[in-house]
């Protein structure tokens, strides 16, 4: 073959000898004058025919499309014309764009059959008068066709629709077979009735994709083959070329001469450039991957959005549209590309111009548009679809996206018992206990009990989870909220279980008298010295004996201690149930000794780190040292916890630092303080074990909580609700921060009002506790000196900072090991464990103080704060009282006066036999509103008729309502919440009236005045009846004179009253005493000061100055007697109380003064919750001296543990506490040591038990 010829493969296309061929776009020209070299057919004697029969049957493993190219005998030069549509295909060369479902390399089969080959020889004497032209001066050919094969071609392969999941095994061996057979096979042999491919291995035979030169006219290309057999296939398409062009077939192959050789023989005077520039094959083989990987990708989203179509409940609402647009604008992007390579492709070959424009051409491309890998990735749910697609075939209902209502589902569910998988797509990705809840899962649908199970998306709710679980529903009622971590309870712990029907869940309160039971297993080959402790099969708190009335409390509620059965976890006791005789188990349970209680209220600044403290301070009690944590792989968790740390990224070669946010726990009724949220929302109790006490750790909203003031009123009153239930309180911590160098005005505020809510008693009881302390080198630190300057105020009481009150911890090493649990190391591991062993010492020796203290009587601090709450409700009311009072003196003064000068007709003097009475009352505005103070916004006016007396109008209502609610004071100009109402703007100014916030204020309620007219109408008819003038204006005047003096004599005792109740508080809180009387009487001189610009009198003014001068100098008279130590001048508990009856029953004014306070009064609506843990102290809490483990016990990075496990505090409780198991650390194990719970006992005890806390 002469130089420069080129095979060309037909590719379905058509062309006869002397055709013209354009290699710069890999086309036959078709134009029909031009398409050929011959004015007709070729002369025959120029033709040469050459039988060629020749079958090849070939099996090749394809993986993309230059292997595809590779079968057909496809170059990368026409290849990427393909690619980029400059060629189209047609028969067998479909197979190129076909779309495979297999990922990665799957089998084909390639049948080529030859049968003749056609040469034109163009050294035949005369052919080029054969010629339909002689010069050629155009570009619009480079080739001629000399050479055409003939014969058929075919590709089998994998069906491109079959399911990806389908079985390729089978579909490769039947490939197999099939080219044996094609290999083999005569006539005779595909007659003879043996078993085909489909027959032999199962495998449907339309599952296979044909693609052929020669097909039946049934049998389009791009369909799945409809034969019967392979035999009769194939015998099929024998016939089918035998009949095809004389037996020719279809042409396979053309061989391409260019037509610069044709100059060169002289056939043809060539006057134009016809050289064809190769492309750089490199560049080609990336474009070939590219469309490979473009394809792929675009194929995997089709049948994706195709399968979401099919569950549209697994996939959330948006998101198939979502991914078909970005496909569409993929699939957009990658046409024009095509485009571009085209014109790109004809240039290089036409002109030679640089060819690494094609290299970037697709650089550019990459840097512009999504590449594929980043396109398939939006086929996210996949895997979701496969479990949603598994679940449902083994019988569950699936709970998601477009699906009625959850609730709806239950109602309808015809069955009592319903277990609920709950779980969200990056739980079921990511969490470690995936596994086991999908086989526990699987295995509740193979049970065939009745029973409906179901699995919930809960990124249909719009729920987050740490970890997905199974919930046990019985009547709609959650019966068990983790059924994998009960199940891991029951097989490590000693249960017990009531028997049905005997537990009384209505009762709300336990005996305070309780004791654990600690008795031996009933089951006869149990160890019987073994006194096990006992966990309830359902709630996995501890089981705890009445004794006063001799039932058995869990959790669940209060059992008859008799109607109870035993399974202790010693593996000899099998799986049976064992009961104790009556008379004996009443004999053990009567021999229970109880625990010593310890009880420790914890304070502090919202942010201090109270709930972590408590985490931390659990921790210690379990492990003796950081190495023994790690190496037990657990974590007590019983408040929600978070926190940031920041590491360097080990990908970025620069060392960048990346956060990394750590988040532990989860209850209802906690935050985990990660978005400035009290992580604290409300009191809990959280009691652990240590030998026989019971120490109840007392945890506490924080003051100054992020939620505003008025949260801090309803959570200290919620710590009273919880204090109510003990008796004493052994210990006070107030949690302090080492880092406070200055005394800020919150530090100040934090702590003073802490100390505010103590009775002087409890002083001796508190203690200064100090969190974070490493950096200070566990000392108070800064913080030091502005608290002990701000305790040196404190003279009526010896408060100091000493060794025995002052304790310095340090949470780092807490932290380490939560963060080591969520597979992050946080470095310094010695430097933890010196923190971790600091930890545990400064926690054993508070216990030890707090033990040999005298016990507060929490009953004293309960009295202050109700009394202090009774008073500050009544210092407004008597001040407003106070000034009625004084006004009613004044306006009857005045009547005097007028009575003894005036000459008034006896029918004025009739009308004078009355008592004039002012008063005030107040009524509530309905929700609160935001009004303007200033003096453009209000006016004044005299709307009482008979009385001259002015009041204050609020023109302006800003904003009505307001729905920040009590996050504001009531009344109190310039609250700083304030700047969050809707009509201030971002600089503090009203929308509405321009005003500063702080000219606004919230009412609640509002005063108006009111004038009573008091009449004897009896005595005033006998008067009028037989009395004379005179006598009638002496009645007049005594009734007015006598009404002064008790007017008088109530203002002085309303007056004595406010400030013997200031000097209460003064004496028996720990907190010097501020005079809200004062601050209130300033309040109203103010708006007195408003009315006199307006026009008012000065009459009022003068009497509120008069008030507030005659208070100073009563609270100093009683200061100076209270220095000398008369202290019987001031009130105690019983006496404030008496004193405030007194108040309500003034005859004139006691009734209004208790109504005002009965209007103003807002019921409470902090929700009392009180939880705790169940966690039993380690043996190092009861050795003297404990030894510590080396340092370098623990050794390696932490990587990720296997399976850790955080153990969470129970959702709902009684006011005990009490040691719990779980599978990791299980309560009771036979041969351990009788006298303490092992470490760590504690699990979850599930959440529907919130709905019967105690």
């Amino acid at each position: 073959m002469a130089v420069g010829e080129l095979i060309r493969p037909a590719l379905g296309q058509t062309a006869e000898l002397g055709a013209l061929y354009d290699a710069r776009n890999d086309t036959f020209l078709s134009h029909p004058h031009s398409h050929t070299l011959f004015r007709h057919a070729p002369p025959s004697d120029a033709v040469a025919i050459r039988p060629c029969r020749l079958t090849d049957v070939r099996i090749l493993e394809v993986r993309n499309f230059k292997e595809k190219c590779a079968q057909l005998g496809v170059d990368v030069e026409l290849g990427a014309s393909i690619l980029a549509g400059l060629v189209r295909v047609d028969g067998c060369a479909q197979y190129l764009a076909s779309h495979n479902a297999t990922h990665g390399a799957h089998a084909s089969l390639r049948y080529n059959v030859t049968t003749i080959d056609e040469v034109l020889n163009l050294a035949t004497p005369g052919i080029k008068d054969q010629f339909a032209f002689s010069t050629l001066d155009t570009d619009i050919a480079t080739h001629a066709v000399i050479g055409v094969r003939w014969g058929a071609n075919y590709i089998v392969s994998p069906n491109g629709l079959a399911d990806p999941a389908c079985n390729r095994t089978t579909g490769a061996l039947a490939i197999q077979e099939l080219g044996q057979l094609l290999s083999h096979a005569t006539p005779g042999c595909l007659d003879e009735p043996v078993g085909t491919p489909e027959e032999q291995h199962g495998f449907d035979w339309s599952e296979l994709s044909v693609f052929g030169d020669i097909l039946p006219e049934d049998m389009p290309t791009l369909a799945n083959a409809p034969a019967q057999t392979a035999r009769g296939f194939i015998n099929r398409l024998r016939r089918l070329i035998s009949s095809t062009n004389d037996a020719k077939g279809t042409p396979i192959q053309y061989t391409l001469m260019p037509l610069a050789l044709l100059g060169y023989f002289q056939l043809l005077d060539i006057r134009t450039n016809l050289t064809v520039h190769p492309s750089n094959p490199d560049s080609l083989e990336r474009f070939m991957q590219h469309f490979d990987d473009a394809q792929t990708a675009s194929a995997t989203l089709h049948r994706y959005v195709s399968r979401c179509r099919r569950y549209p409940n697994v996939v959330p609402l948006g998101h198939i549209h979502n991914v078909e647009g970005q496909l569409r604008t993929f699939t957009a992007a990658n046409a024009a590309l095509r485009v571009n390579l085209a014109r790109t492709l004809r240039e290089v070959r036409s002109t030679g111009v640089d060819s690494d424009r094609l290299r970037q051409l697709l650089s550019d491309f990459h840097a512009q548009e999504v590449p594929p890998f980043q396109i398939r990735s939006l086929a996210a749910l996949t895997t979701k679809m496969d479990f949603a697609k598994a679940i449902m075939e083994e019988g569950s209902q699936y709970v998601g996206f477009r699906d009625r209502s959850f609730d709806q589902m239950l109602a309808r569910s015809p069955h009592d018992d319903v277990y609920i998988l709950y779980f969200t797509d990056a739980v079921r990705r990511t969490s470690e206990v995936w596994a086991d809840t999908r086989n526990l899962f699987s295995e509740l649908l193979r049970d065939d009990r009745p029973k409906a199970v179901m699995a919930v998306d809960c990124d249909a709710l719009g729920h987050s989870l740490e970890r997905p679980y199974i919930c046990h529903l019985r009547h709609r009622r959650v019966l068990i909220e983790d059924l994998l971590e009960h199940r891991k309870v029951l097989s490590a712990n000693c249960i017990m279980q009531q028997n049905a029907g005997s537990l009384d869940a209505t009762l709300t309160s336990k005996p305070p008298q309780r004791r654990a039971v600690r008795i031996p297993c009933p089951h006869p080959p149990c160890e019987r010295t073994l006194r096990c402790n006992w966990i309830c099969a359902v709630c996995h708190s501890l089981v705890e004996y009445g004794y006063v009335d001799e039932r058995l409390y869990c959790d669940c509620g209060a059992t008859p201690f008799d109607r109870w059965t035993f399974k202790c976890n010693d593996p000899t006791h099998g799986s049976a149930w064992a009961s104790y005789d009556e008379q004996v188990l009443h004999g053990h349970l009567k021999d229970l000794e109880p625990f010593e209680d310890l009880n420790i209220l914890i304070l502090g600044e919202t942010g201090v780190g109270k709930s972590t403290w408590i985490n931390a301070f659990v921790n210690y009690l379990t492990y003796d040292s950081l190495g023994d944590a790690i190496q037990a792989g657990g974590l007590e968790c019983l408040i929600p916890c978070s926190f940031s740390t920041q590491l360097k990224d080990p990908n970025d070669p620069q060392g960048r630092f990346i956060q990394k946010d750590i988040k532990i726990g989860k209850s209802r009724f906690e935050n985990d303080g990660a978005r400035g949220q009290s992580a604290t929302q409300c009191t809990a109790v959280y009691g652990v074990t240590i030998g026989r006490t019971r120490v109840r750790l007392i945890d506490t909203p924080g003051i100054g909580d992020t939620r505003g003031l008025e949260q801090d009123n309803r959570n200290m009153a919620d710590i009273l609700k919880v204090l109510r239930s003990y008796d004493k309180l052994h210990g006070i911590l107030v949690l302090l921060k080492p880092n406070a160098a200055r005394l800020t005005v919150m530090f100040r505020f934090c702590i003073k009002q802490l100390l505010t809510q103590l009775h002087r008693n409890a002083a001796n009881n508190i203690v200064f506790g100090f969190t974070n302390t490493r950096g200070s080198n566990y000392t108070p630190g800064d913080t030091f000196k502005p608290l002990e300057a701000l305790l040196k105020e404190y003279t009526q009481v010896q408060m100091g900072l000493f060794e025995h009150n002052v304790y310095c911890f340090d949470s780092e090493s807490f932290r380490y090991l939560a963060a080591r649990q969520k597979g992050v190391d946080m470095g310094l591991l010695e430097d933890n464990m010196r923190s971790w062993g600091r930890s545990v010492s400064e926690s054993k020796r508070l216990l030890k103080h707090f033990r040999g203290l005298t016990p507060h009587q929490v009953r004293s601090t309960i009295n202050l704060n109700e009394t202090r709450d009774m008073i500050v409700k009544l210092t407004e009311p008597m001040a407003l009282i106070a000034q009625k009072i004084q006004t009613s003196i004044a306006v009857n003064n005045d009547q005097v006066r007028t009575l003894h000068n005036a000459e008034l007709s006896r029918s004025e003097l009739e009308k004078s036999l009355y008592i004039q009475r002012e008063t005030v009352e107040s009524y509530e505005v309905g929700e609160p509103r935001t009004v303007c103070t200033h003096g453009d916004c209000v006016e004044v006016r005299n709307d009482f008729a008979g009385r001259d007396e002015t009041v204050i109008v609020y023109k302006t209502m800003c904003h009505k309502p307001c729905y920040l609610g009590n996050k504001v004071k009531r009344n109190q100009k310039g609250d700083p919440q304030l700047k969050q109402c809707a009509a201030i703007d971002a600089n503090g100014f009203c929308s509405g009236c321009s005003h500063n916030y702080m000219d606004h204020m919230h009412i609640y309620y509002d005063y108006r005045s009111l004038t009573y007219r008091h009449e004897n109408k009896d005595v005033s008819r006998e008067l009028i009846k037989h009395a004379s003038d005179i006598e009638l204006q002496q009645e007049a005047i005594r009734l007015r004179e006598t009404a002064i003096a008790e007017f008088r004599l109530e203002h002085t005792q309303v007056q004595e009253a406010a400030i013997q109740f200031g000097f209460f508080l003064k004496r028996h809180a720990i907190e010097p005493y501020n005079d809200a009387t004062v601050e209130y009487v300033d309040h109203l001189i103010q708006q007195e000061k408003l009315k006199i610009k307006s026009g008012g009198k000065k009459k009022a003014l003068s009497m509120l100055e008069k008030y507030k001068a005659e208070h100073l100098q009563k609270v100093a008279a009683l200061t100076q007697a209270m220095a000398r130590g008369d202290t019987d001048l001031v009130l105690d508990d019983q006496g404030a109380r008496q004193l405030v009856d007194s108040l309500y029953g003034l005859p004139h004014f006691g009734k209004d003064l208790q109504k005002i306070v009965q209007v103003n009064e807002m019921a409470a609506d902090a929700v009392f919750r009180e939880k705790s843990c169940n966690v039993s102290a380690g043996r190092h809490w009861d050795r003297k001296q404990p030894a510590r483990r080396r340092q370098g016990s623990v050794q390696g990075q932490p990587g990720k543990p296997p399976s850790p496990t955080t153990r969470q505090s129970p959702m709902a409780t009684s006011q005990f506490t009490a040691p719990q198991g779980n599978a990791r650390h299980p309560i009771n194990q036979p041969g351990g040591d009788l006298d303490g719970f092992l470490q760590g006992a504690k699990t979850k005890v599930m959440g529907y038990l919130a709905a019967w806390r105690f």
